[in-house]
């Protein structure tokens, strides 16, 4: 054995295993997970002691055992050099993800769109035509370019779910990469979770969550929750064997990952990690439910489905009145209607539904939801360089409309540096640097017991830290950290103290902090009896001390003189916005119940009240003030009684002097106001309270979610409230989890408070939350910009096509340049206007933070929108039809289609000379009666040929004679489609495109500002979008073969400016548009607004949908509904 060998027998021996390939330790990780799994499986008393014992004790010989398999000494840990191996060998504490769904399976998914899959038929059909029917050249054009158009659409929304997808896998591996406090080499230090290995030992305390599973060593008294795998209500007690009493298990070793530290401190053996863990070996994960759609994805979604409806019967109407027209067409015998002929009229109806589907697809606005997810994929991974880490995307912008935030006071709006400013010990007080006087002012043993009382009643998971400058890093619990500071202030080092009281000594035991107690206790052996030491809300912990620590160590009665100072002195400290502490201790007479802290917590003797400074962080004022401007109400939740939660409200600004006596209020009056004794709320009562309420002082978690519920469900305010809160303790869960927006702080918050968060605050700093709701406004704002330009360009299209169809049977743009514009107002706009960067543009930060939240009802499009919509809309539909109609010649072709033969049978009131793109059928209104149709062929009418005799053919020398068809093959198609490649068409359509170049620009400013180029060009994306959109146009209507495809005929440098000079027209109009009155606008449901009724109607639904999907995680776990998001907590808040 090992131990016969002697000590280094161990390095000795390295060489000969190498050589022999012998595995580093004896055992495997498999044959860990079987243990841990064997004692998950077995959970009643008989099957322990049938199944479980004899292998854990016999054969592994219990902790000791698997400590000596795996090489770990209990007081070290695992050795540095070891890591890699131990990693090599037993595995990462990683489960691997599922592959991201790969670009081809996405644009396939996307390609399943109806819409796309009707153009993408309608192209096949019109490529068959084309090559089949018609065989005229190029007639494969048409078919080849719609079906590119379709594959560029699903190539751009694929690459977008893509790079989306790939985000949040990289934001997710943030959130999951967590620290952990471990033991190695004999001190302790912080590692990523993702770095655990088999045979560390992990620091346990109150509200973690076990990244692993292994088992617990040495003295402990945690209490594990293990709802999230077994879904049962009773906490577990631990301990390093069985403990078995009238056949039920009382407590046991080994904890599971994924379960929580509910209560107590303690070490785990890591035993097994990542897929090894029974957590990671589940055949299905448990999966977070997701918070829903936000209100203003649902106002989007209903705004869309109206669209939609309209568009999908304009459209179908549209075809049918273009068919009941043919139908007329054929009745009457109109000029190419004299016969059906399968090769023009079946490429006709094929056109009067592809026109159909064409501007069912324009006016679809199914940019939305890309526009949607590019703005909150932007904004989250800015969002994290503003400390802010999003797990829900629905919290960016609903932070916008945050009308309160219910902050915490610790690490929020202080720094959490904490330190002793003020000391009281034997009837004395010290301030500031006379602290230090203490250590000659009091005798050696009394100055050790204060400093064992500060030392011993802390978690071994807090201690301190150098940094490169000297300073004391804080690690851990930052009050605890600054009792430890002061005890080696007085030449007491922790350090020492803690080994002598070492966290597994035999006999220790801890009652740990809770909000209901207000106090934290440990038992320690000490010569041959027990002493507790207790430190608390001083106004609490004094009240069960009838004795104090004299200077000489005696201990002295606690009489009415010596009760005032004690009042006083707290009183004092507190007005000087410190948190005040009282340190006791009681030598425990034997016979004390110690699992009993109400017979253990009485007669104590106070050792010292400490006045702790936290404090307040010197960019809060000023975060809090734009809240305030932004229309936010700022609510402090605090433990901290309440004088010195007075103090620090009136340093940041939450409250002034002059506020009425109910801004600031204790839990206990607030409980007892506002609900019963079984904690139901009296809305009433809270309605009264709540709108001046700016403090609640000595709070619990449960005042805090009785407080975010009342908020949230009054109707007494102007607005119905939208609340955010923060947090970071485990009976923080409910309220964050109730909230709209629940903070979790990423430094000090439990992983069980981070899980039911919506954002983690990365530096806890309520700067961060003021960012959050920046850039929430900013979502809604570059969301809403987006709105506005599509919905323009969507009147304009679908009129011009829609009108177009009706007067001329044709569409002047033609299905090919309407999908190109529909890439533009979709893709291409939703990058340049959904991507507005506050910390980039000047003055936009401060824009978003002086005006009022958006109530939750209002209509997504206001007033100024819906004006600069129209206005825009009507100028540039005055503009093309102006082109259309009253620009073109009607005259017979010339040298090309684009020039007249001779002089014009009509001219164009506006003289570009150029002859008319229209189709045919409708110019004939200008044409004399004698050319207005060309004649089918009859053989008996010899008005419709010419009879020639003895034509030469070619040069061969043969002859024709007979008759020449005056009406050509191709007569019929030119008669009723616009004109092939028409310069005239082209200008309507370059112009068009220009005016939506031009008009994103505009589409930039939604409150009425008069300089729509302010800002644009901080914002690179816009830029870029721009500049590649205006050189997109000119390469499809300029370079031949590209052009072709678009139905484009190159245009010269005159008719360019023409074009240009029109498109930039619309920056003038934004100026005029600026001017005009919008109050006399009326809005309605078809503006984006939801009335509180619908909205409260949808979010019960959302939360009926959430509780069936924990329906099916908790049948997956075996757990109880509703335990993932109320785990750990007390009764009286779950059952509200």
């Amino acid at each position: 054995s090992t131990s016969e060998r002697g000590e280094g027998a161990p390095e000795q021996a390295e060489p000969v295993r190498e050589q022999l390939s012998m595995p580093p330790y004896s055992v495997e990780g498999k044959h860990l997970a079987l243990l841990v799994k064997g004692t998950f499986d077995n959970t009643t008393a008989d099957d322990v002691e049938k199944y479980v014992l004899k292998d854990f004790d016999t054969t592994w010989g219990g902790v000791e055992g698997i400590t000596k398999k795996l090489k770990i000494k209990v007081d070290e840990g695992v050795k540095a050099k070891d890591v890699e191996e131990r990693r090599e060998f037993f595995g990462e504490n990683k489960v691997e993800e599922e592959p991201q769904e790969s670009l081809l399976s996405l644009m396939w998914g996307a390609l399943q769109d109806p819409t796309l899959i009707f153009l993408t038929v309608a192209a096949f059909v019109s490529l068959a035509i084309g090559v089949f029917v018609e065989q005229r050249p190029f007639g494969w054009l048409e078919g080849v370019a719609i079906l590119t158009a379709v594959v560029v659409v699903v190539t751009v929304g694929a690459v977008n779910d893509y790079q989306k997808e790939k985000q949040f896998r990289d934001l997710n591996a943030q959130k999951e990469n967590i620290d952990v406090t471990v033991l190695r080499d004999g001190q302790t230090c912080s590692v990523s979770v993702l770095e655990l290995v088999v045979g560390d030992i992990v620091l346990l305390s109150t509200g973690d969550v076990l990244p692993a599973d292994g088992v617990v060593m040495g003295r402990n008294d945690l209490a594990i929750n293990e709802k999230m795998l077994t879904g049962e209500t009773v906490m577990k007690k631990k301990a390093s064997t069985y403990v078995i009493k009238n056949k039920q298990i009382v407590a046991s070793p080994t904890m599971f990952a994924g379960t929580f530290v509910q209560e107590g401190e303690g070490r785990l053996l890591v035993l097994a990690v990542g897929p090894h863990t029974y957590q990671g070996s589940m055949a299905e994960k448990m999966k977070e439910a997701d918070s829903g759609r936000s209100i203003l994805q649902r106002k989007l979604d209903a705004m869309t489905d109206l669209i939609t409806t309209v568009s999908m019967w304009v459209s179908i109407a549209l075809v049918i009145i273009l068919l009941i027209r043919m139908g007329l067409a054929f009745h009457g015998n109109k000029c190419c209607f004299e016969k059906w002929d399968h090769r023009v009229h079946w490429s006709e109806i094929l056109g009067f539904v592809i026109t159909g589907i064409t501007i069912f697809v324009v006016a679809v606005p199914e940019g939305l939801p890309l526009a949607v997810t590019i703005a909150l994929a932007f904004s989250v991974k800015k969002m994290l360089k503003d400390q802010n880490l999003v797990r829900h995307l629905s919290a960016c912008e609903t932070m916008g409309g945050a009308t309160t935030i219910c902050s915490d006071k610790t690490g929020t709006l202080t720094t959490s540096r904490m330190a002793v400013n003020a000391l009281w010990a034997c009837g004395k007080t010290y301030e500031d640097a006379k602290i230090k006087d203490a250590k000659t002012a009091l005798q050696g043993s009394t100055l050790s017991e204060l400093c064992n009382a500060c030392v011993i009643n802390t978690l071994f998971k807090t201690y301190l830290k150098t940094s490169a400058t000297n300073l004391p890093v804080y690690c851990g619990n930052d009050t605890e950290c600054a009792l430890l500071l002061l005890s080696d202030s007085l030449n007491h080092p922790y350090t020492g103290i803690r080994s002598q009281f070492k966290d597994d000594q035999t006999g220790r035991k801890v009652f740990s902090f809770s909000s209901d107690r207000k106090r934290m206790t440990t038992i320690v052996p000490v010569g041959k009896g027990m002493v507790a030491y207790t430190k608390g809300a001083a106004e609490i912990v004094s009240q069960l001390c009838t004795t104090y620590m004299k200077e000489d160590g005696s201990e002295g009665k606690i009489d009415a003189a010596m009760r005032k100072q004690l009042d006083s002195s707290i009183e004092y400290f507190s007005k000087q916005g410190l948190r005040t502490l009282c340190i006791a201790r009681r030598e425990l007479p034997k016979g004390t119940n110690i699992d009993d802290s109400d017979a253990v917590e009485k007669d104590l003797s106070v050792v010292c009240l400490v006045g702790i400074e936290d404090p307040l962080r010197p960019e809060v004022p000023g975060a809090i003030a734009d809240c305030q401007r932004a229309g936010i109400v700022v609510r402090m939740v605090t433990g901290d009684n309440i004088e010195t939660a007075r103090a620090i409200a009136l340093k940041c600004g939450i409250i002034t002097a002059s506020d009425p006596l109910g801004a600031v209020m204790d839990g206990k009056t607030f409980r007892t106001t506002v609900a019963d004794v079984e904690g139901n709320i009296d809305q009433a009562a809270m309605d009264r309270i709540w709108p001046t309420l700016r403090v609640l002082a000595r709070s619990t978690p449960l005042d805090k979610f009785m407080l975010v519920s009342g908020i949230q469900a009054s109707e007494a305010g102007p607005v119905r409230q939208t609340v955010a809160v923060t947090g970071d303790g485990t009976n923080d869960a409910p309220a964050l989890k109730k909230a709209d927006v629940g903070f979790a702080m990423g430094m000090q918050g439990t992983d069980v408070a981070k899980n039911a968060s919506d954002v983690i605050i990365m530096d806890d700093n309520f700067v961060s939350i003021v960012a959050a709701v920046k850039w929430g406004r900013c979502v809604y704002d570059n969301i809403c910009k987006f709105l506005q330009f599509q919905l323009t360009v969507n009147i304009t299209a679908c009129t011009i096509a829609v009108v177009g169809a009706a007067v001329l049977t044709e569409s002047p743009l033609r299905v090919i340049q309407l999908l190109w514009v529909n890439l533009i107002m979709d893709s291409f706009a939703s990058l340049a206007l959904a991507t507005d960067d506050p910390n980039r543009v000047p003055g936009l930060k401060e824009q978003l933070l002086n005006r009022k939240p958006y109530p939750r009802t209002q209509a997504l499009l206001s007033k100024i929108m819906v004006r600069n919509m129209f206005v825009q809309a009507i100028y540039q539909l005055i503009v093309l039809f102006i082109l259309i109609f009253m620009v073109g010649d009607v005259c017979e072709a010339g040298a090309t289609v684009n020039e007249c033969g001779g002089l014009p049978y009509w001219k164009a009131p506006i003289d570009m000379g150029i002859r008319s793109g229209r189709p045919t059928d409708y110019d004939l209104i200008n044409l004399p009666e004698d050319v207005k149709c060309v004649n089918a062929y009859k053989h008996s009418d010899p008005e419709t040929y010419w009879y020639v005799r003895n034509l030469a053919i070619d040069a061969s020398g043969d002859r024709f004679d007979g008759a020449i068809p005056l009406r050509t093959r191709n007569y019929c198609e030119e008669q009723h489609g616009c004109g092939e490649r028409s310069v005239h068409l082209t200008i309507v359509f370059n112009t068009f495109v220009l005016l939506q170049i031009f008009n994103e620009i505009n589409a930039r400013k939604l409150h009425g500002e008069f300089n729509q180029f302010q800002g644009a060009l901080y914002n690179d994306m816009f830029i870029g979008v721009m500049v590649g959109t205006l050189i997109s146009q000119v390469v499809l209507v300029q370079v031949p073969g590209i052009n072709q495809a678009f139905g484009c005929a190159p245009l010269d440098i005159i008719q360019w400016v023409v074009c240009v000079v029109i498109g930039a027209s619309c920056l003038l109009l934004h100026y005029v548009c600026a001017m005009l009155p919008y109050d006399w606008i009326p809005l309605g449901s078809w503006a984006g607004s939801m009335d509180d009724a619908t909205l409260d109607e949808e979010n019960e639904a959302i939360r009926a949908e959430m509780l069936a999907k924990d329906k099916v995680t908790a049948a997956t776990a075996g757990a109880t509904p509703g335990d993932v998001e109320m785990s750990g907590v007390p009764q009286q808040v779950r059952n509200d």
